[in-house]
């Protein structure tokens, strides 16, 4: 619970001896003691405890320095009518640690991700409680169209609230981040009790404090304590979460969609900032404005559908599922019954996958939301690059820096594989071309080699290569063709994405180097590049997904964009458009074009620092070469 790790330091005191159980037998949260559903998210594994069957089903997120337990007085209830899903977010409880930074958008991917790995499909009823609302709403601003309805108890308002109140937040937040840090190295040496500002043990930093008088079974308590006092990951986790809650609020502020029918009820504490009733300290004016500030915040989400309705709980502290677990019961009964007479009314049709094609021959295809971010790559980055094998000039056209405004579109789920370009050909007798190269660096073409033959081995499934600029619009062409028979698509709406498209779409939410993290050490988990092809491309899909659902973004082979390049972003479209001025690139390969195409993501044939989502690079729209490949964008109506 964020609010209340930061508004009550100093009102919380040492652990009390509350592992005493309430109840003889075998107590039901002692589900919770031990791991779940070890599922993957991408690289690692998240936790999740699923119990019930039904549709839609519930999925649960807790708050700041929270995990699975805190729903065990909700989620076995929920389970007895529909499928209800907890879990640890990655580093907390059992779940194994994740890629950082630890933003909303990478949480929200993750869980997205172990959902659908653990064949628990949308639509899904989303519960979030304080922190766990941000991630959540997150979620739906993401998936949209896999979330059936929303809960929130008691959740953090502050991308909502007053600007004066979200600072104060903030500058809390800086006391706790160094608390966490000091905890964080003394576990790592197995001391749990440093010296701290507040004089708390660690374990006071989850839920209420550890150990929790709420949980009935004392081996609970006993697991939690013991996960609280060894796993350093956790503290990591939990520090990179606030430390990216800034930046996570400005997400939410500018991605907020409406969720039109679907139903939302907000539950609100009579106690925000109070995680225990039995240690509220008098009230103070400031303390009552901030009562009163959070009330009205929480209430602007009811905007958010012609569905919403704000419930009051006025004797609970901000842990409602604690407090007063059958007002939160029956607010997710209510949505999940009004969820599951009117889906048809908002659910669009989907495949299995997750993604859409618009015709049988069509690629699949991922809607990704509006969205802003930051294009290119900050001068540490540069240098990073350039201490990794780059060059200073070589990077120097990711610069200047600049937001850009993405709208909804749809991308590739993944690049264009052999198979698909190969039906293309079939139809219209597409010629192969007079030849292809190899190595990139320098552009001798072989006559022997094409799509068909590029050198090496590929499946069906593999991205096609030996296609020029050209061609990828070839395809395209025909592809607008295929979808505009028959199909709602019309004509024209295939395309190559735009650069800012691009880069928007392998960012997936991150701000990081690389999608996953700064650091280049897991590449070989997400990509193909040098160290790990083999000198080939691989099977597309092989590697895990990026928060959009996207595969292979970086790696395996460069991708064709739309744009002309410019060996700088000045006077770039911030709106997400193609450039289409010629280039002014003085260092052009090919003098034939008076627009040299922009490729990216990397390829088989590179080293890991190219895997960045800020690497750019350029070439002739006639260009065909074993690394390049492509992927298509569909604008949407």
């Amino acid at each position: 619970m964020r609010h209340t790790k930061l508004l009550l330091l100093s009102w919380l005191f040492a652990a009390c001896a509350y592992a005493q159980p309430r109840a003889t037998g075998a107590p039901a949260d002692m589900v919770y003691a031990h791991p779940g559903q070890l599922v993957s998210a991408g690289g690692f594994r998240l936790n999740l405890y699923c119990m019930g069957s039904g549709s839609p089903a519930v999925v649960f997120d807790s708050g700041f320095g929270d995990w699975a337990p805190a729903w065990s007085r909700v989620q076995p209830e929920v389970a007895k009518w529909t499928r209800a899903c907890s879990y640890d977010r990655a580093g907390a409880g059992f779940s194994e640690p994740g890629p950082m930074p630890r933003t909303g958008v990478r949480i929200a991917g993750e869980l997205h991700t172990a959902l659908h790995n653990a064949g628990i499909d949308g639509p899904y009823v989303l519960v979030g409680s304080a922190f766990g609302g941000d991630n959540v709403r997150t979620f739906a601003d993401l998936y949209m169209d896999e979330v059936a309805g929303l809960v929130l108890v008691d959740a953090d308002s502050d991308d909502v609230g007053p600007q004066e109140l979200r600072e104060a937040q903030h500058r809390r937040d800086v006391g706790l981040i160094s608390e966490l840090r000091a905890c964080r190295d003394a576990v790592a040496e197995r001391d749990t009790r440093p010296t701290l500002s507040s004089a708390r043990k660690c374990p006071r930093y989850f839920f209420r404090g550890l150990p929790e008088r709420e949980w009935w079974s004392a081996q609970l308590n006993a697991k939690l304590l013991e996960i609280a006092e060894t796993n350093a990951a956790m503290y990591d986790a939990d520090t990179s979460e606030m430390e990216q809650t800034p930046a996570d609020e400005t997400w939410l502020r500018r991605h907020r969609r409406s969720f039109g029918s679907r139903p939302i009820r907000v539950l609100t504490s009579g106690n925000h900032g109070v995680g225990d009733l039995q240690k509220k300290p008098p009230d103070t004016p400031e303390h009552v404005s901030y009562e009163r500030q959070t009330t009205l915040a929480q209430a602007r989400w009811l905007t958010l559908s012609s569905n919403a309705r704000q419930i009051f709980v006025p004797h609970s502290s901000e842990y409602i599922q604690f407090d007063a677990p059958q007002a939160v019961i029956a607010a997710i009964h209510e949505v999940h019954d009004q969820a599951g007479t009117g889906m048809a009314a908002f659910m669009p049709a989907r495949d299995t996958a997750g993604g859409f094609r618009d015709c049988p021959e069509c690629p699949e295809m991922v809607v990704l939301p509006a969205g802003h971010f930051i294009m290119g790559s900050s001068a540490a980055e540069k240098s990073w690059a350039a201490s990794h094998g780059a060059t200073l000039a070589a990077v120097a056209d990711e610069a200047p820096q600049h937001e850009v405004a993405v709208p909804s579109f749809a991308l590739g789920k993944y690049a264009v594989t052999r198979e698909e370009y190969a039906a293309f050909v079939r139809e219209t007798g597409y010629p192969a071309g007079d030849g292809c190269g190899v190595d990139s660096f320098k552009w001798d073409k072989q006559p022997q080699l094409s799509w068909r033959h590029p050198g090496f081995e590929q499946t069906g499934r593999d991205p096609v290569v030996c296609v020029s600029w050209k061609d990828a619009r070839a395809y395209i062409a025909w592809l607008n063709r295929k979808a505009g028979r028959g199909s709602s698509s019309g004509e024209g709406l295939y395309r190559l994405p735009s650069e800012a498209e691009w880069e928007y779409a392998a960012r997936a939410g991150s701000s990081s180097a690389f999608w996953w993290g700064e650091s280049d050490e897991k590449a070989p988990v997400h990509a193909w590049f040098k160290q790990n092809a083999a000198g080939r491309t691989h099977a597309v899909g092989a590697k895990p997904p990026n928060v959009f659902g996207l595969y292979d973004m970086v790696g395996n082979v460069w991708q064709w964009t739309e744009d002309c390049y410019d060996d700088s972003y000045s006077g770039a479209p911030a709106d997400g458009r193609a450039k289409e001025t010629a280039s002014r690139d003085v260092h052009a390969k090919d003098r034939r074009s008076n627009c040299l195409r922009v490729d990216r993501g990397s390829s088989w044939l590179y080293p890991a620092w190219l895997l960045r989502s800020a690497t750019r690079e350029r070439n002739p729209d006639d260009f065909r070469d074993a690394i390049m490949g492509f992927r298509v964008a569909r604008t949407l109506r």
